[in-house]
């Protein structure tokens, strides 16, 4: 007589019920496309230590046309007496900010030179705009 019998052998599970994980995982899934959207509403960032940046007293505009001419607010200057008037501007009035206004057609290099200018000059406050007008 046998102690065993082949009715109740352990049979090995090749195949992983995939439903209950994916309920799991459609559970975790609402639940985090709700929370996380509270969790951002009531974060609050910290107020800046810093100061606002000042503004420029006043701003002056240095245009560079295509034919090299420039001028400082309108007024015609030859190309060599610029770095003489950008640092007598600078010493007048520390606080100034100047808007260069290049020609679109100029090389690359010529708004370089004029920046160098502008910096060696004292001159750290500068926004650059494109034209196309001519003098």
């Amino acid at each position: 007589m046998k102690r065993h019998s082949n009715r109740h052998q352990l049979r090995l599970i090749t195949e992983i019920n995939v439903t209950p994980m994916m309920d799991l995982v459609m559970v975790l899934l609402f639940v985090f496309l709700l929370a996380v959207p509270l969790l951002k509403a009531s974060k609050s960032t910290p107020a800046s230590q810093s100061a606002p940046p000042s503004a420029p007293a006043e701003s002056m505009a240095l245009t560079v046309y295509r034919d090299q001419s420039v001028t400082l607010n309108g007024a015609m200057l030859a190309r060599a007496d610029l770095p003489a008037s950008l640092k007598q501007l600078a010493e007048n009035r520390p606080n100034i900010g100047i808007e260069v206004r290049m020609h679109r057609d100029l090389p690359v290099q010529q708004l370089v030179d004029t920046m160098q200018m502008l910096e060696t000059a004292g001159i750290r406050k500068t926004a650059v705009t494109t034209h196309t007008d001519e003098p």
